[in-house]
């Protein structure tokens, strides 16, 4: 009997941890690679448009708002997505009156819509580079669109230390899918075309941890970097003494006047871009305790949570960031959010 009841024990443990493993969140065991993120740089960017009468091909206009960010790992090519955020007051075709109605309420309607998003949920291989497939939003309205994306090229190194990528592509939408040109006075014209064809090329660029050393681990007005400090003495002796290390510099006559909110979350970055994620928290925590909207540890402490394997936290933190007054800047938290396996809906966006 002592025997048969230990099996049925054994086999009522077997069942329960069966059951925890099963119910550990999924995204807790996702491996994202941060080094394939590349924020576009404006500076070496474009996006135009292309609208048509009658068929042809009449006029052309460029954006001159918009922020977008790229995972792309030529190694891993199926990982591959996107996150587009574009300011519709931005659109311009370099004359005024047309402007004008394109942003009115007939169209574009501005005023009402600033913000027009596209966001990535799929990737297929094609012959010369890769679909992505997801959803646009213009007016709070959701509809698929596919971007079509010629093999990106990736440099290491190449811009000032950075890793580079130039991505090309097109996609083409529908106006009357997103009410644009429906009402008003060009509603009832019936040479207007309806596609509107878009062209980008992005250069973009991921950090890189030699181009974070060159920039921290180095003397500055005839002193060390407090960052370089503080992030040499974590990899040498632990976060406890990287730790005090600042708190004695803080409070040193030669760094007293330094910005630290600045630099602590500059400690947490190059750690977490060296790979220690875990030892990079502790710095991000101590600068939101002095600042709560601190922008710049809050924009990094979801990555934080990410490289550090913390990916339940991660998640929380990217779906609480986007109700923060600046949220137009965190173009990458859509992205993040389908990548840690959760849901995230373009609408609402402004």
């Amino acid at each position: 009997m002592e025997k048969k009841t230990f099996i049925i024990s054994l086999s009522k443990a077997l069942i329960m941890l069966v059951v925890v493993l099963v119910s550990i969140p999924t995204f807790a065991q996702k491996k994202i690679n941060m080094g394939s993120r590349f924020q576009i740089n404006k500076d070496a960017s474009y996006i135009t448009f292309t609208t048509t009468m009658a068929g042809f091909p009449v006029v052309k206009g460029s954006l001159k708002a918009y922020q977008a960010n790229m995972f792309y790992d030529p190694d891993d090519i199926m990982s591959s997505s996107a996150t587009i955020r574009i300011g519709s007051a931005g659109f311009t075709t370099s004359h005024d009156a047309r402007d004008g109605q394109l942003q009115g309420e007939h169209f574009l309607n501005t005023a009402k819509f600033p913000g027009i998003w596209f966001q990535s949920n799929k990737v297929t291989l094609t012959d010369k580079g890769f679909d992505l497939s997801g959803t646009m939003n213009i007016k709070n309205i959701n509809k698929p669109v596919t971007v079509h994306m010629e093999k990106p090229t990736v440099m290491r190194g190449a811009f000032n230390g950075q890793d580079m990528m130039i991505a090309k592509g097109t996609f083409k939408f529908n106006r009357k899918d997103f009410e644009m040109g429906t009402t008003g006075p060009m509603a009832s014209n019936p040479m207007l075309g309806d596609e509107v064809t878009v062209e980008f090329s992005f250069m973009g660029t991921s950090y890189t941890i030699g181009y974070l050393q060159t920039t921290f681990v180095k003397k500055v007005n005839g002193r060390d970097h407090a960052v370089g400090l503080v992030y040499n003495e974590v990899k040498a002796n632990g976060v406890e003494s990287g730790m005090k290390l600042m708190q004695s510099l803080a409070n040193n006559k030669d760094y007293k006047s330094d910005n630290w909110l600045s630099n602590l979350a500059n400690i947490g970055w190059i750690l977490m871009v060296d790979g220690y994620g875990k030892e990079a928290l502790p710095f991000y925590e101590f600068a939101l305790k002095q600042n709560p909207t601190h922008l710049t540890s809050l924009l990094r402490l979801g990555d934080c949570y990410v490289i550090a394997g913390e990916f339940d936290k991660a998640l929380a933190h990217f779906k609480n960031e986007w109700s923060l007054p600046a949220r137009a800047r965190f173009t990458h938290i859509p992205e993040m959010i389908s990548k840690l396996q959760g849901s995230f809906e373009l609408k609402n966006m402004k």
